[in-house]
């Protein structure tokens, strides 16, 4: 189902322009209409700039600055409102400052931090060393280096040194560093340095102080956590200075941020001197309201029914139950705005067709549990889907006296493999229902749009119905009873009527040439007359797919029974269910899907449709720029 939006266009005094783009906002109700599409050839002025754009940004920075995610209470605001904007940039601006001045000191800290934490992780290294680090960074004849290699590079590394003077000496290794020290003569500085580069070697600093390794980690450490109680301190510092002009923030940030999403709201209208102009769909229901608004303030006029030369959208109100299966008929398409909703009754004929051909007790409850506890946990309208597809099993397993794929339930209705004709039968009957039915909505749908001469020439419509009403009726007849229900002429005759009537569905209504429609009419005339016969043999796999499934159990079954041992019949009993339960069962998901898209959509439903965007507080706009 549908509910119904009103076109509408708005004239309203600028002094009030805040106050109604506040009413659709807390509504959500309303989508607007880009008016540049609409009145072309108007010089008007548009909103564009929001001049509360940089304080809200500044405001959202200092909730970031805490961790904090704003969560704006537009109840709180009431319009008009007079805001001092000097005020509040001023109270941003200072605010800002002091929480800048605060992070740019713990970057500072922060890169001490990284500096001790280097020089710690070297220390680490040789604390074992008992000499002062300052005479090991100042020997007139050796170089010393300190740093790590990737394995591969290393080995490569000390192979390529065999006629070098180099001193390697391996600290530690992981997965993916050795940690090395290199001593060399001075004077091969430039000659290592370019097998240092080839060979991927990462330099570590040790610190050039009086004190032994061990000496300086213990002060290197002490250092580390003094800086890192400062960083705590200035994250306190932020938190304190956000607290205590916290009331300020949130006031401001709910003020600001209510003014901003109107004014981005308002970007969508365009503009006078004195008048603002905006066009959209509403529901009824906020349309009232609207009214009563409009007596209130008397600063605007509404004008129902407009002309909006843009495509209407679409809002479906279904009941909750129905609610979830829209999912399923939006992976079609979304209805358009003047066609029938068919939501209810896919709903219906999709739980009809998966337990049709899918009917077992102890499956369907199995499928229902499953898809009901990941209903509960991703709350995916699919497993709510799913959980009444397997009751709807479950119901059907009764009907067919199926448990597990054991026949050992008196059946309510027949079992599959005991009336195979029958199953069938039911089978293209449904068929043959579910066509005409789609061709029936279809009629509804042209009549809704006044398409009177397409409601005569349709394939789909009056000539589709009378074609196929008359062939199927007649074929049925004379199956059950060895006779038509009219004489073989007159039933040629009414045959021709239709046939022609859809030929000149094409000719009537398609370009081209009279030449290039006709050709055209005849091989789609074909198609249709080729479809009506291949849409109804299609319903065949309702029943054939109950039989299917009793006939997968058997074969399970045959084979558990020739099993040697107790324990293998288990097995292959245990793994035929759950192929049964998952394979058969995404199966026969899939071609009750297709049933409904592709026999019985094609005959009533277009699926172009656009959904209804309203405006609200996180999406301004609301029509699709």
């Amino acid at each position: 189902m549908q509910e119904k939006l009103v076109p509408i266009g708005i004239v309203a005094h600028r002094v009030n322009a805040e106050i109604l783009g506040k009413f659709f906002l807390d509504s959500g109700s309303f989508e607007i209409a880009p008016l540049e599409s609409v009145l072309s050839g108007m010089k008007l002025n548009s909103v564009k700039e929001n001049p509360y754009e940089d304080s809200l940004n500044v405001l959202r920075e200092l909730y970031e600055t805490v961790g904090k995610k704003p969560k704006p209470n537009v109840e709180a605001v009431s319009l008009p409102m007079v805001i001092d904007e000097q005020e509040v940039e001023e109270f941003t601006r200072s605010l800002k400052e002091r929480f800048d001045e605060l992070e740019k000191e713990r970057r500072e800290l922060e890169e001490s931090l990284r500096e001790l934490e280097s020089c710690i992780e070297s220390l680490e290294l040789v604390v074992d060393v008992d000499v002062p680090l300052v005479e090991i960074s100042s020997m007139r004849y050796v170089v010393f280096k300190m740093g790590w290699f990737h394995p591969t590079h290393y080995t490569r590394f000390v192979s390529s040194l065999s006629d070098v003077d180099v001193l390697v000496v391996e600290l530690r290794r992981s997965d993916d560093r050795v940690y090395t020290i290199l001593m060399y003569p001075r004077g091969l500085e430039e000659r290592m340095e370019d097998v240092l580069k080839s060979a991927s070697f990462n330099p570590m600093r040790l610190p050039s102080v009086e004190e032994t390794p061990r000496e300086a980690l213990f002060e290197y450490k002490d250092r580390r956590k003094a800086v890192q109680i400062k960083i705590e301190e200035l994250e306190l510092k932020k938190r304190e200075l956000f607290y205590e002009n916290r009331r300020k923030i949130y006031e401001y940030y709910d003020e600001i941020f209510v003014l901003k999403s109107v004014h981005d709201f308002l970007s969508g209208s365009e503009t006078t001197e004195e008048f603002v102009l905006m066009m959209g769909w509403i529901t009824e229901g906020s349309l009232r309201d609207l009214r009563e608004l409009e007596e209130r303030l008397g600063s605007f006029m509404v004008f129902e029914n407009v002309e909006i030369p843009l495509k209407r959208p679409t809002l479906l109100k279904n009941p909750r139950f129905f609610k979830h299966f829209e999912s399923l008929v939006e992976m079609y398409g979304i209805p358009r705005s003047d066609e029938i909703d068919p939501t209810p009754l896919t709903s219906i004929l999709f739980l009809f067709f998966y337990g049709f051909m899918f009917g077992d007790v102890g499956h369907g409850l199995v499928i229902a549990s499953l898809a009901w506890l990941l209903f509960r946990r991703t709350l995916n309208d699919i497993w709510y889907i799913m959980t009444f597809a397997g009751l709807s099993s479950t119901l059907f397993g009764f009907l067919y006296g199926s448990l597990f794929g054991f026949e050992c339930l008196p059946p309510l209705f027949e079992r599959p493999m005991e009336n195979v004709n029958d199953f069938l039968i039911v089978s293209i009957a449904i068929g043959i229902f579910l066509i005409t039915l789609g061709m029936v909505l279809n009629v509804f749908n042209r009549i809704r749009r006044r398409e009177y001469k397409e409601l005569i020439f349709d394939p789909n419509g009056l000539a589709g119905i009378g074609l196929y009403l008359t062939v199927v009726s007649n074929v049925w007849s004379y199956i059950v009873n060895g006779e038509l229900l009219v004489p073989p002429l007159a039933l040629i005759a009414i045959v021709v009527l239709f046939v022609a009537l859809i030929f000149l569905h094409t000719v009537l209504f398609e370009e081209g040439t009279l030449g290039e429609r006709m050709i055209l009419a005849f091989f789609d005339t074909l198609d249709r007359l080729i479809g009506y016969f291949s849409n109804t043999l299609s319903f065949i796999r309702l029943g054939a797919f109950a039989l299917n499934h009793a006939g997968l159990f058997l074969a399970f079954y045959t084979m558990a029974e020739m099993s040697s041992s107790p324990l293998g019949s288990f097995l292959s009993l245990l793994i035929g269910n759950l192929l049964l339960i998952f394979l058969e069962g995404m199966v026969v998901f899939i071609q009750s899907v297709r049933l409904e898209f592709y026999e019985f959509y094609s005959k009533f439903y277009s699926g172009d449709g656009r959904p209804f965007n309203p405006a609200t507080y996180w999406n301004e706009g609301g029509a699709e720029k």
